[in-house]
């Protein structure tokens, strides 16, 4: 498996003086093209930290960070964003998605900007992620006129829009009931399996067990990792069982 993401000795610190705190000590990690990934670990012990400096959203203290062979911190702010935007997806706890938009113009406005003169093949596009995701008929929706998890899979579309890489995903089940995590979990096994590169903070060891690799943080380093590539995809339980005991016995 060819790398697609790396972190190499990662230091990243938040506050100033007296209120600086170490958040990342010296985290390395590496995403293979077309893993699934997971990230857990307590509140506060840098999850979702990682993830924005992984995808070049945050800066960090010292260390590298390497997606497809470029370092980040040689890119300029507006190369970043267009890495970012072309290479990159994001799926966040709550869709930050515009209230004066519709649904469709929601997904297509992040690209827009690079796709002027092709708005329509990427309409197209974008409607047909929507008929993937099972919110084709919602396109001309305002988002007050949608579920929760429909405006998670609206959220999905505009992520694979661009085409990314990888997607990174903040907690992005941990705002829906039971039956709609569990199909947008599937909606990721399925973007997966189609080539498309995860990596997900979760606190959820059900929504861990459906992914290939766990990792567990522990102030702000990496205690230890599960591969779960050894059990069948279907056997859930036990998958959810071993994530489990490992969270018990790191002490999460």
């Amino acid at each position: 498996m060819n790398q697609l993401l790396a972190g190499i000795e990662i230091i990243k610190s938040l506050g100033n003086g007296a209120e600086k705190r170490s958040v990342l000590n010296r985290v390395s990690i590496e995403i293979g093209e077309g893993e699934f990934v997971s990230v857990m670990g307590p509140s506060g012990s840098g999850k979702s930290t990682l993830i924005y400096t992984l995808s070049g959203m945050e800066p960090i203290d010292s260390g590298k960070v390497i997606f497809e062979n470029q370092k980040l911190s040689e890119l300029s702010d507006d190369e970043l964003s267009d890495l970012r935007r072309n290479r990159m997806g994001f799926v966040f706890q709550q869709p930050t998605l515009l209230k004066n938009l519709s649904i469709l113009d929601n997904i297509l406005l992040p690209q827009m900007r690079d796709n002027r003169r092709n708005i329509k093949k990427l309409t197209e596009k974008a409607e047909m992620l929507m008929k993937q995701m099972g919110i084709g008929e919602l396109k001309d929706r305002e988002i007050t006129q949608a579920s929760g998890g429909q405006l998670q899979r609206a959220g999905i579309c505009r992520a694979l829009l661009g085409g990314p890489g990888i997607i990174f995903g903040d907690e992005p089940t941990g705002a829906l009931n039971t039956k709609a995590a569990r199909e947008i979990m599937e909606l990721f096994t399925r973007i997966n399996k189609d080539g498309t590169a995860i990596l997900l903070v979760t606190h959820d060891p059900g929504i861990a067990a459906r992914t290939e690799r766990v990792l567990f943080l522990c102030d702000g380093a990496i205690a230890s990792e599960c591969r779960l590539s050894k059990f069948s995809g279907k056997n859930l339980e036990e998958r959810t069982r071993t994530v489990t005991q490992l969270m018990q016995r790191i002490g999460i």
